[in-house]
């Protein structure tokens, strides 16, 4: 190899140590959950991700954290989430809210969208998430009564912070309920 090859060889070499993806170091934009962040950092950015804060977009964001927990995966890469529910807005901006806190994506296709399917009656999306390790599946439904509940929040023209506090601290058995 040459002198300018080998130089070229060791550029690179150093690009692909100092580059985030490379060496773990966390990217400043935030795609996943982070427990480090404050109430006030995660609105901005999930607000920034998404570009307003609806509850369904903050729904997603919740549940998520709750799955990568509940599967023991990690962000980015770790499990197979599948969406079966609306495609429409604002319905879909659950989606959103679920690959900001897992990292789990539509483009990298570990989460996926299912619309068209039939659904158990009084359920809006049913959800599952299987670890890329194995062990069973977890399945969660989140029943039509939160569209009613979202329904009213944004008629009554709640703000974003009141948007993200209500839905954040609502009781998870009224937003989803795990199967078994």
């Amino acid at each position: 190899m040459t002198y300018l090859g080998l130089l070229i060889y060791a550029l690179v070499v150093i690009g692909l140590l100092a580059c985030d993806c490379c060496s773990g170091k966390k990217h400043p934009q935030v795609t996943a959950v982070d427990e480090d962040l404050s109430p006030a950092e995660t609105l901005h950015r999930l607000r920034q991700f998404h570009g307003h804060l609806g509850p369904y977009a903050v729904l997603g964001y919740r549940l998520g954290g709750w799955l990568l927990e509940r599967l023991g995966c990690g962000k980015y890469f770790g499990a197979h989430i599948t969406v079966t529910g609306p495609g429409v807005t604002p319905f879909t901006c659950l989606l959103d809210g679920l690959q900001m806190s897992t990292g789990h994506t539509l483009g990298k296709r570990n989460l996926e969208l299912v619309t068209g399917a039939s659904r158990a009656p009084g359920v809006l999306f049913e959800i599952e998430a299987i670890a890329d390790s194995g062990g069973a599946p977890l399945r969660v439904n989140i029943p039509a009564s939160v569209a009613d509940l979202f329904s009213e929040w944004m008629a009554a023209e709640l703000s974003d912070e009141e948007i993200f506090d209500r839905t954040l601290s609502w009781p998870q058995e009224e937003l989803w309920q795990e199967l078994t």
